[in-house]
């Protein structure tokens, strides 16, 4: 009996993937785990991030080239050469991980949304990636058969955005990052000095431009109370649209309160985890929230917003603050500094909380939408 042909479009993978791609590369390793009755081709720019899979039985990477580059050839790829490619492999099932999908596809659809930042915090997301999403984003959803999404809060968000397609959502949450599993703690007993930790992207998104500035509040009012104050070191990349962050952020080093360190490795990641006194993680949206997790394995604990996605990973396991509030993360910088009791209860909470994030769950929840997309005749006008 022939299996299905699964084809799933991962071309957000890169040489260096951080967020969506990490994730991507996760869930297609836990759905490669084990046999589950689907051949399986994946589609994208970089094979060599998943070339472990390469010589498992029915799965095969497919190079596309063709996709790399901005958000038009991007575009020129998904519209145009997709539907090709999906005719000669004899795709069964496209499940494309990057919002959109061909608008003339060969087979039924299967689209991941990661979150609707585009919309709800439109300044955000680039200008060009914005504009492509808000034309093609709805009309792809519209002819998806299943929507996944990585968690409760995106999935609730799509369904109030686009209620017509309200009963095709699913949510498929993400798993605890696989790079962190089984590591040792770092750190048993912190220092005194240890510093506060932001880990994300220097960008609009998450916030770090109301952080700081709540941050030298902070370090205003311990000042003059004659208190100690933690330090902040900021691990990420330089994103786009921050020159507002640069603006609040270059007093700050120039006093040496605030250090800046680019991308990090797994290692030195882990050792900035294992030093710290608490991950500071107040973004405006987010689709899910990996470095919430990652601290939680780390026994770190936890600062974070208090709506969405952050809210629904940390649950009772974190600080919960509202991110628009300079004075609610002030307050929580400082007991966060202050109360070591409040921190021993949010490791221990941690621990318990990170264990209910699987990417086993999420795969089988993911092959379950496949098998009754699969069961069920095609749509009109999918194929």
């Amino acid at each position: 009996m022939t299996r299905p042909l699964v084809a799933i479009d991962a071309l957000l993978l890169r040489p260096r993937p951080t967020g969506v791609g990490r994730a991507i590369i996760e869930w297609t390793r836990a759905l490669a785990s084990a046999d589950r009755g689907l051949d399986v081709a994946v589609l994208c720019t970089h094979p060599e991030m998943l070339d472990d899979l390469a010589g498992r039985p029915g799965w095969r990477l497919v190079r596309c080239p063709a996709a790399v580059g901005g958000t038009l050839r991007k575009a020129i790829w998904t519209q145009w050469r997709l539907p090709a490619l999906l005719e000669e492999l004899g795709a069964d099932l496209l499940h494309t991980m990057q919002f959109v999908a061909p608008l003339r596809a060969p087979c039924p659809l299967v689209v991941t949304v990661h979150d609707l930042g585009y919309l709800r915090f439109p300044g955000t997301v680039e200008q060009p990636r914005r504009m492509y999403y808000r034309a093609i984003v709805p009309r792809s959803l519209r002819r998806a058969r299943r929507i996944v999404c990585n968690s409760e809060a995106t999935a609730a968000d799509v369904r109030r955005t686009f209620p017509l397609i309200a009963d095709r959502v699913e949510a498929t949450p993400f798993g605890c990052p696989g790079w962190v599993q089984g590591r040792p703690v770092a750190a048993t007993s912190r220092p005194d000095d240890a510093p506060f930790l932001f880990v994300g992207t220097l960008e609009p998104r998450k916030n770090l431009e109301g952080l700081l500035r709540a941050y030298a509040r902070f370090l205003a009012e311990r000042d003059a109370a004659g208190r100690a104050s933690p330090d902040l070191v900021l691990v990420g990349g330089r994103g786009w649209r921050d020159s507002g962050i640069r603006g609040v952020l270059e007093p700050l080093t120039a006093s040496g309160r605030v250090t800046v360190i680019d991308y990090c490795g797994p290692e030195e990641l882990w050792r900035r985890y294992g030093m710290a006194r608490a991950l500071l993680f107040p973004s405006i949206h987010e689709g899910f929230g990996f470095p919430i997790l990652e601290a939680m394995r780390a026994d770190l604990p936890v600062m974070t917003s208090d709506r969405g996605a952050m809210a629904e990973v940390a649950g009772d396991a974190a600080l919960l603050v509202n991110p628009d509030s300079e004075a609610e993360m002030v307050q929580g910088l400082h007991r966060l500094a202050d109360d070591p009791s409040l921190r021993e209860d949010l490791v221990a909470r941690g621990r318990q909380r990170r264990e209910h994030w699987t990417w086993e769950a999420t795969a089988d929840s993911t092959v379950n939408v496949y098998r009754r997309v699969l069961e069920d005749a095609p749509a009109a006008g999918t194929r």
